[in-house]
């Protein structure tokens, strides 16, 4: 990772190379981002970004250029590109400053202890140490839908935020493995697509040794607009409960 960027998560629009979707941060700075996801244009192509950041309630836009693309499955490595920055206004830019200094001031939350053998299950697997997460995430209980042609899962989320999820399973996907998901959003709706990578993932055995629940932290890589709007909706009706 670049040393002038930092990590951070939030939803980004790019558009660019024939292609406009929504995808989340890995890192973000003034001169540039690190935008997560595995459909991108190729390195040299112009996008113009929209950053969907904690207190604006409008997108922060940005200009600029893929300087380098990482595949998916790049061993090491996160899937995605490095876009630096050619044409950031002065609002763009303050807000970014404050969103970035902001996370730069937060303390790195310590590992987790061993509950004692009586303790309830946590409820803070969403925020690992180093989290990258600029949005807080909220409770939800909403139907999940994932798996292949072969085998249909069915789960539950424990939580939502602006940038993923965490969801409740026995049976975790590996770490860096990318998923199809049809999240049932309480609109009244058909479900909603998006792709989402595993971020973290907790296995029944761990579960059972730290307190924690089992299952998997994923992250949005890739959706659309009506996506989005949805989603916004569903976690702004959340916080008025």
């Amino acid at each position: 990772m670049r040393t002038d960027l930092t990590p951070l998560v939030v939803p980004v629009r790019f558009s660019g190379g024939g292609l406009t979707t929504w995808a989340t941060t890995g890192a973000l700075g003034l001169e540039g981002a690190f935008v997560r996801c595995h459909v991108f244009p190729r390195e040299g192509v112009t996008v113009s970004l929209q950053f969907r950041l904690p207190g604006p309630p409008y997108p922060v836009e940005a200009h600029g250029t893929i300087r380098e693309t990482i595949p998916p499955r790049t061993l090491g490595k996160e899937a995605g590109f490095w876009v630096e920055f050619t044409d950031l206004p002065a609002r763009s830019r303050q807000l970014i400053e404050a969103v970035v200094l902001r996370r730069r001031a937060m303390p790195t939350p310590p590992a987790p202890a061993p509950p004692a053998p009586t303790q309830t299950p946590r409820h803070d697997h969403d925020e690992p140490a180093g989290s990258r997460r600029a949005f807080t995430r909220v409770a939800s209980k909403l139907r999940v839908e994932w798996g292949s042609a072969k085998e249909l899962l069915v789960s539950w989320t424990e939580n939502i935020s602006h940038g993923g999820i965490f969801v409740a399973t026995a049976a975790p996907p590996m770490l860096r493995e990318t998923v199809e998901l049809d999240l049932h959003l309480p609109d009244g709706g058909p479900p909603a697509r998006v792709v989402a990578e595993v971020v973290q993932r907790t296995t029944e055995t761990e579960a059972k040794a730290t307190g924690r629940i089992a299952g998997v932290g994923l992250q949005f890589v890739g959706s659309n607009d009506d996506f989005r709007k949805r989603l916004e909706a569903c976690i702004g009706a959340l916080l008025k409960k």
